[in-house]
């Protein structure tokens, strides 16, 4: 078994500072932030309580708190939540707050029900989807929103960028990778864990490839990654 050092806990931890950072520059962070936007814009309007699971250094759960949703940020890695902290005081957000735990967790049920759940690129490091999923609707009250994103495994720019990685081990980040789906695998495990199924977007078209990409290709083969929005009504595992 990985020791946290070694794991991507343990590199997320190490590299939050250029993490959070990117943020400000990096073309296709900025576009994950407009997309994200869009999409509370649609389904988070009633929320009063949200989780954001793997929450990273804090931008989305920052995000929510300045929409008044009152909202605690969920991850493993303590150099993103240092920072996470940190911008919370900065921005005066009185109503988000983080907590530390490897996820999933194992019991939540002392876990107050929210009616938003979020999660940003993290569900696709974990073990399991289905368990990933399951947990994302246990975390929901009947009603309650999830929306996540995940790695789009269509995407043409992330078939070449796994190759690379396979001889030369670079990206980084692509070790600890364990999930690449296509829109129609994300709807059944959606459906099997008991979730009804919204909208999706692509979404991570904005480095060069993907832009010459998008200009012969459909989203679904020129975006790295995939947005869901998925609904919890009642009848599910508690």
């Amino acid at each position: 078994m990985s020791s946290p050092a070694d794991d991507g806990v343990g590199f997320y931890s190490r590299i939050a500072a250029d993490f959070h950072a990117s943020y400000e520059s990096d073309p296709n962070r900025i576009e994950r932030m407009r997309i994200w936007k869009q999409f509370l814009d649609r389904h988070a309007t009633s929320a009063r309580f949200a989780y954001d699971i793997g929450c990273g250094s804090g931008v989305l759960a920052c995000e929510l708190g300045r929409r008044g949703i009152e909202t605690i940020g969920i991850d493993g890695a303590a150099g993103m939540l240092s920072i996470a902290r940190r911008m919370v005081q900065g921005c005066a957000l009185s109503n988000v707050s983080f907590q530390q735990h490897r996820l999933p967790l194992a019991d939540i049920s002392a876990m107050r029900r929210a009616e938003l759940v979020v999660s940003s690129s993290a569900i696709e490091y974990l073990d399991s989807i289905p368990a990933a999923l399951g947990f994302l609707r246990d975390l929901l009250e009947d009603g309650g929103i999830a929306i996540f994103s995940i790695s789009n495994r269509d995407s043409i720019s992330r078939a070449t960028v796994r190759t690379i990685h396979h001889f030369t081990g670079r990206p980084r980040y692509l070790r600890f990778l364990r999930h690449f789906m296509t829109v129609t695998e994300i709807k059944a495990a959606v459906a099997a864990a008991g979730l009804t199924y919204l909208e999706h977007a692509y979404f991570g078209r904005a480095d060069r490839l993907n832009r010459f990409l998008g200009h012969l290709l459909a989203p679904r083969w020129s975006s790295n990654m995939i947005i869901m929005a998925a609904r919890r009504d009642g009848g599910g595992a508690a």
